[in-house]
């Protein structure tokens, strides 16, 4: 009698899954510094391949003598005005174009992390920030066909509108929202200048700031149809500037001071780290304590948090069948692709935070009602099929 095995693999991750991460825990019965950064809180933008990128910082500092710091009087709770302090400065980039080759028209920009966030700080004006839309790394490569369009993201668009693959020149066009933004020609036999296409307009009331850069790497042609690889493309959203002021209120923050270079905010109203509780200071980053007596010499344990949200609904659905004519290698194929592909359409590709910022590792716990499970379960699921398989053929 012929049996068959199949096997369909649904893979589904949808809703929200929530990720809580956390700085350092520390007890207020046994501390003598409280301050995270990059380095012992992931929710802090810290980009280990940038150098000098980890500038986002939050501590306590104890300025009210009548009360004694949390620490020295292990049982007290309280924050007083301006004892939470949030301090961020900008850093330096090379664009990628300078960095690779030898063109002069652009040389750095500055980077100012916000609240996890990545932003540009538009004329190296920390206080004028916005976001980055696109940014290829060194060793990417966008290959696009004559007449095709590249979506950048945020409504831009990159056209290779002409080419001539012979004599290797491009007329490429910006675009946004379908409205023509820019356009030139670049020439594969000039300088490196004469590669790149740079964009510039007026941003936050100064004129000419650069917001697109991409370069012409090389062209070919096939048979019928011509080619162009574009590299070291980056994009920042000229339309969208956003501007931080003394004063400006973030959840429980004030901005206190705003120069072209840093950013500091203190909390502007008393604070309790009431026990077994949560108590936000923004909108998205909390305290999480322990319960009393849980610390060293009655204290407790303390930590600043955030939930990252990822927003994701990716399918992918498997299917292979066996008989005893199949050949189990092939079915042992197909469950490694089966996985393979499961593992891919599971990585999310943005959150609530941003695709740009930190990388969230590790996370204390994963909330998801039923995904995550599913999830794991694939290749155990894969490996039994295979089992049956074999079983099925030595009883045959």
């Amino acid at each position: 009698m012929l049996v068959f095995i199949s096997l369909i693999l649904v893979a589904g991750i949808c809703s929200a899954d929530s990720v809580k991460v956390r700085g350092t825990i520390l007890d207020s019965g046994n501390v003598s510094s409280i301050a995270w950064d990059g380095s012992n809180w992931n929710a802090l933008y810290f980009a280990l391949n940038d150098v000098g990128s980890n500038t986002e910082s939050l501590c306590y500092e104890n300025i009210d003598p009548e009360n004694p710091a949390i620490g020295v009087t292990p049982d007290n709770n309280i924050i007083d005005k301006k004892e939470l302090i949030y301090r961020t400065h900008t850093y330096h980039k090379k664009y990628k174009l300078s960095a690779k080759t030898d063109a002069n028209a652009v040389s750095t920009y500055s980077v100012i992390p916000l609240f996890s966030k990545k932003y540009i700080a538009v004329n190296n004006d920390a206080s004028k920030m916005t976001t980055l839309i696109k940014e290829q790394g060194g060793g990417a490569e966008k290959t696009l066909k004559e007449g095709e369009s590249w979506d950048l993201g945020n409504d831009y668009s990159l056209k290779l509108n002409q080419l001539d693959a012979d004599a290797g020149k491009a007329f490429v066009i910006l675009y946004k929202d379908g409205i023509e933004l820019d356009s030139d020609v670049l020439d594969m036999d000039g300088t490196d200048d004469d590669r790149a296409f740079i964009v510039k307009d007026d941003l936050a009331g100064i004129d000419d700031l650069v917001y697109f850069v991409t370069y012409l790497e090389n062209t070919f042609k096939s048979t019928s149809e011509s080619f162009a690889i574009l590299k070291y493309t980056w994009l920042i959203d000229k339309d969208n500037v956003i501007t931080i002021k003394k004063g400006d209120k973030f959840g429980l923050l004030k901005c206190k001071d705003v120069s072209e270079n840093w950013i500091n905010m203190s909390n502007d109203v008393v604070i309790t780290l009431e026990m077994d509780n949560t108590v936000y200071f923004t909108d998205d980053w909390y305290f999480q304590t322990s319960k009393a007596s849980k610390g060293t010499n009655g204290g407790y344990l303390f930590y600043p948090a955030m939930e990252v949200i990822f927003e994701m609904e990716n399918e992918n659905v498997v299917e292979f069948s066996s008989s005893p004519e199949s050949d189990p290698e092939l079915v042992n194929e197909a469950a490694s692709q089966a996985k393979a592909a499961v593992i891919e359409d599971a990585a999310p590709e943005s959150s609530s935070i941003g695709a740009n910022s930190a990388n969230y590792e590790p996370a204390e716990e994963i909330r998801s009602s039923a995904s995550i499970p599913g999830f794991l379960s694939m290749t155990a699921i894969a490996s039994l099929v295979f089992a049956l398989f074999i079983l099925k053929c030595r009883v045959d």
